[in-house]
C-alpha cells in the first residue's frame, strides 16, 4: 500500500512512521510526504491509475494546513480520483471548523471550508473513492487532550480495518467535558 502524507514534522512524522512500522497484509505501507506546493493535477505518476509504477499512491492524507491549500488539495484529489474506488482521502481537519468553538476565525474558516467541500463531495457528488475527515480536539497540550499516537492509531485503522465501508467525518478528541478544558485554557492564558 502506498500512502503520502502532505507534512513532515510533528503529527505528520508520527503518522508516517506509524504506517511505516505497521504492516498491513504482511506488505510494509510505503508513505511518502509530499510538499503541498507540489501536489498539481497533471502530476501523472502521483494520480495515475498504473498500480505498476511505484509512485502511485493509494491513499492522501491531506495534512498539511497552510491557508485554503487543503481545500485546493482535496479539489485536485477529487478530479483525479472521481472513478477510482481503490483510492482512499483522509482529510485531517478540526473541531474548530464548527461554529463558535475557535476565536483564530481565520484557522477555522480555513477548516470549515475543507469540511465543506468534503461534506459536498461525499453527498453531493459521483465519486468513487472513499474519504474520511478527521475533526481533531485539543492536540498534544498540557490540558486533556489527544496524543499523537492516538490520532497516528485511528489513522492506521482507516486504512487497512474497514475496506467495506465509508466513515465521511470523525470528531476524535480528549475524554474531557468541553467546558471545562475551555475555563481551563482561559485560566492559563491569563
Amino acid at each position: 500500500m502506498k500512502v503520502a502524507i502532505t507534512g513532515t514534522s510533528g503529527l505528520a512524522k508520527n503518522i508516517k512512521d506509524t504506517l511505516e512500522a505497521s504492516p498491513y497484509q504482511g506488505k510494509t505501507i510505503k508513505v511518502s510526504t509530499p510538499r503541498i506546493e507540489d501536489i498539481t493535477m497533471n502530476d501523472i505518476n502521483f494520480w495515475g491509475f498504473d498500480y505498476d509504477n511505484p509512485n502511485h499512491v493509494d491513499v492522501l492524507i491531506n495534512f498539511a494546513h497552510k491557508d485554503f491549500e487543503q481545500t485546493k488539495i482535496l479539489d485536485i484529489a477529487h478530479r483525479a480520483w472521481k472513478s477510482d474506488d481503490k483510492k482512499f482521502i483522509i482529510n485531517i481537519s478540526s473541531r474548530a471548523a464548527q461554529p463558535n468553538i475557535s476565536k483564530g476565525y481565520m484557522y477555522a474558516t480555513q477548516k470549515a471550508s475543507l469540511n465543506h467541500l468534503s461534506n459536498n463531495l461525499t453527498y453531493n457528488s459521483d465519486k468513487q473513492y472513499k474519504m474520511t475527515t478527521i475533526n481533531l480536539g485539543l492536540l498534544n497540550h498540557n490540558l486533556p487532550s489527544l496524543s499523537w499516537q492516538n490520532v497516528s492509531g485511528m489513522i492506521y485503522m482507516l486504512i487497512t480495518s474497514y475496506p467495506d465501508i465509508e466513515i465521511p467525518e470523525l470528531t476524535i478528541q480528549a475524554f474531557s467535558n468541553y467546558r471545562d478544558i475551555q475555563d481551563l485554557k482561559t485560566t492559563l492564558n491569563k
